[in-house]
């Protein structure tokens, strides 16, 4: 007789559930659309994390809405900046190709190097889904 404990039933459901949110969101004809990210503390994109996959392909749309320019820096696996999108005017978007775990770093535009902690850190982003993440910088 099949054991119909309450505990083996939702380990059960859970996993149908699983499965077919896996399957929902690899079908080409269902692609789910991607997430509105939440800004991170950038101190902490740009002092404690760093690229470690490079297994799933990503898109992030950054959209500026702060009151300024800004310079978008990716953090390489080694955790240091790598600048890829200079002076990104107010109101204007950018799109990058980028994988999950791919930390990104917003400065205002001029005032940062290469070097991790130079610049006025605005914001911090890191992709969730494949789906195409929006990030949205705001004013500080």
């Amino acid at each position: 007789m099949a054991d119909s404990s309450p505990s083996k039933i939702a380990v059960v459901l859970l996993g149908t559930l699983i499965v077919a949110i896996t399957l929902i969101a690899q079908a080409p004809s269902r692609r789910a659309p991607g997430v509105m990210l939440t800004s991170l503390d950038p101190a902490v994109v740009d002092d404690l994390l760093l690229s470690y996959d490079h297994e799933t392909p990503a898109t992030i749309t950054f959209i500026n809405r702060s009151n300024t320019p800004v310079d978008i820096y990716w953090i390489s696996y080694e955790g240091t900046r790598i600048l890829y999108k200079s002076g990104l005017a107010v109101g204007d978007s950018w799109r990058a190709g980028t994988f999950l775990t791919h930390p990104w770093l917003v400065l205002i535009a001029g005032t940062g190097t290469n070097q991790t902690d130079s610049g006025v850190r605005i914001a911090g982003f890191v992709p969730l889904t494949k789906n195409g993440d929006t990030a949205i910088i705001t004013p500080k």
